[in-house]
């Protein structure tokens, strides 16, 4: 999809404008967050809305029992933790004492042994005459025990509904908003489309929807993930014999939408409140124990199997984003900081102006698979393409791996050396690296069932046709040898005894051979003569066992050695197939109808070349 263009501006500009907007979403967070807020849970309500209106109530039926709903639960969560507060309100008293004693026992630990050392200090080093201070109460008004104003009932109340009614008007404006925005959702889409511009409509559209279902898949996976943690750690702490579990069950599962700081602020308080309700500190232990267990099991084992990569940003990006929403809109802006900022990643897919923000907080930094692998291969440490090839190869074979990592890697090496923006010392370290990558990856592919990696080498998934289904079909029928020979004969990866090609032959007949076909890797140089068969092979693969013979694509350069080469191919093999690989990344290469005259068939990845050998080594039906 291409990314909607974007007015052209300079850098002092842009600056210029992220203050700019920085500075508006500062002044205006108390129209701006409610407005957020509303966005985000409409969000996740319209799914909840568009399947009430199928089932014929109406989109305004719809959108009034969605927020009913979304009301109606947030309230019943309200009441039972305000339950739940004055329970523990109700109870401190009668932990007063545990935490008098507690407190004693930390001064006796800690504060004593630092006065003791103070009074021994001050033996040996008398104390310097302090300063005498003007006394700072001189003047200031005294009030008499027993004559301080107290708040009369009515004070009270009023104070109490005044506290009151900004959150409440806050939780009205949203209500309202969101009421608004489900019913309006296909207006704004429309809005949003013409601000685009018509020409862009298919990748608005796509963004709108990208973004609409990526917060809604994050934030109901996390509810689902949040939710089943409240319950669990609530059972643990009731069985280790913390009073009010539910309560701190619910704040552990309320404080995970909050990232990081969240979950860090309920294990302080759930062990402050176990040290202050236990005489002793094994309750504490255990509860600290049975929230960091808990809290370590969901991070690393639940959380990435259920929504590991559902949220699109990476670990550093969510800690950014908590920051900057969290000083600009306060704990309105970190509750929604990672709804908000995975919107932005994902309209930076398209629209170009917010692409810096899709690279700074997004998942991955939108490299793809071969800038990565050229870029370590500059870097000359093999190592790290084999960590990075290893998992591709646990799902594929090494022919894909090929064409859709290696080849681009190369293409992009060979484009940079035709613009001398490496030289011949760096050219050699690409390719060694990628070579010795080469073959330690090929001995972790050896060690794969091969009825895994096969499964992405048949006729049909690479695409050939029934083209080559005759091709191959015709070759045997001139096939000299018998069934088995075939079956065990050879396959050549030919090439003009250049770099390029030499590497590219032996990636080719590893990429063979990781399908269990027997390949080898050659020059065709001026040592190899006419109706011979070419320097290195043994006695024994003669021309009889060569039933494939792979060249290398030529270069506009290299094209008159290039149809010397096919010739001895052809004069040396009669009845092989000739085959030739044309890679869609690389520049500078032949015309295609100059190559197809030489060769029976041009190929466009390694895998149909694999496919196609595979092909033609099945029975025939």
């Amino acid at each position: 999809m291409r990314p909607i263009p974007s007015a052209p501006s300079s850098g002092a500009a842009r600056i210029i404008a992220a203050t700019c907007v920085v500075a508006l979403l500062y002044v205006g967070r108390e129209v701006l967050a409610p407005l957020a807020l509303a966005g985000v849970l409409s969000l996740v309500l319209a799914p909840l809305k568009r399947r009430l209106a199928r089932k014929g109530l109406g989109h305004a039926a719809g959108a009034a029992i969605s927020v009913l709903l979304a009301t109606a639960g947030i309230v019943l969560a309200g009441l039972f933790l305000t339950s739940q507060f004055v329970d523990v309100a109700s109870d401190m008293p009668q932990y007063r004492q545990a935490v008098r004693s507690k407190l004693q026992r930390a001064r006796d630990v800690i504060i004593r042994p630092l006065e003791r050392i103070r009074s021994d200090i001050g033996e040996v080093v008398p104390e310097a005459q302090a300063p005498r201070l003007p006394n700072a109460r001189a003047g200031a008004a005294v009030i008499a025990p027993g004559t301080e104003a107290s708040l009369s009932r009515s004070d009270a109340t009023a104070a109490f509904l005044s506290s009151l009614w900004s959150p409440l008007s806050k939780a009205g404006m949203v209500l309202v908003l969101l009421v608004f925005i489900l019913l309006g959702h296909e207006t704004i889409r429309e809005r949003v489309i013409r601000l685009a511009g018509e020409a862009e409509v298919g990748g608005t559209i796509q963004a709108i929807e990208d973004a609409a279902q990526g917060v809604s898949r994050y934030l109901f996976s996390q509810f689902v993930v949040n939710t089943t943690f409240g319950v669990v750690l609530g059972l643990a702490l009731w069985i280790v014999g913390i009073p009010n579990p539910a309560l701190w069950g619910a704040l552990g599962a309320l404080s995970r939408f909050v990232p990081y700081v969240g979950a860090l602020g309920a294990g302080v308080a759930i062990a402050g409140f176990a040290a202050a309700v236990d005489p002793g500190w094994s309750l504490m232990f255990w509860s600290i124990g049975c929230f960091l267990v808990l809290s370590g099991v969901v991070a690393h084992f639940v959380e990435p199997q259920v929504y590991g990569h559902t949220a699109g940003l990476a670990p550093l990006g969510v800690v950014l984003s908590a920051i900057f929403w969290g000083s600009v809109w306060g704990p309105l802006g970190l509750l929604l900081s990672t709804p908000m900022t995975l919107c932005l990643v994902v309209a930076g897919r398209y629209i170009r102006a917010l692409e810096p923000i899709t690279v700074v907080f997004g998942e991955t930094p939108g490299l793809s698979e071969g800038l990565r692998l050229y870029q370590q291969a500059l870097s000359g440490d093999p190592q790290n393409i084999v960590t990075a090839g290893r998992p591709y190869l646990r799902r594929s074979n090494f022919a894909r791996y090929c064409d859709q990592v290696v080849l681009p890697a190369l293409a992009l090496a060979s484009a940079d050396a035709r613009q001398a923006r490496i030289g011949k010392e760096q050219q050699e370290r690409v390719r060694t690296s990628i070579r010795q990558a080469a073959e330690a990856l090929a001995r972790t592919s050896n060690a794969v069932d091969a009825s895994r990696r096969r499964r992405s080498s048949s006729l049909l998934d690479a695409d050939i046709g029934a083209h080559l289904r005759q091709m191959r079909e015709t070759r045997l029928s001139v096939w000299p040898g018998s069934r088995a020979e075939l079956d065990s004969s050879l396959v050549l990866c030919a090439g003009l005894g250049n770099d390029r090609d030499e590497l590219m032959g032996e990636l080719l007949a590893q990429a063979l051979r990781d399908e269990g076909i027997e390949s080898k890797s050659i020059s065709v140089d001026a040592g190899w003569d006419y109706g011979g068969s070419p320097p290195g092979l043994t006695a024994g693969s003669g021309s009889a066992l060569v039933s494939t013979v792979v060249l290398a694509y030529p270069l506009k350069e290299d094209h008159a050695a290039w149809q010397s080469a096919s010739l001895k191919v052809r004069d040396a093999y009669p009845y092989a197939m000739v085959l030739t690989v044309k890679p869609p990344y690389q520049e500078g290469l032949t015309d295609e109808m100059l190559v197809r005259g030489p060769v029976d068939l041009v190929v466009r990845s390694y895998s149909e070349v694999v496919a196609f050998v595979l092909a033609l080594r099945e029975p025939a039906s």
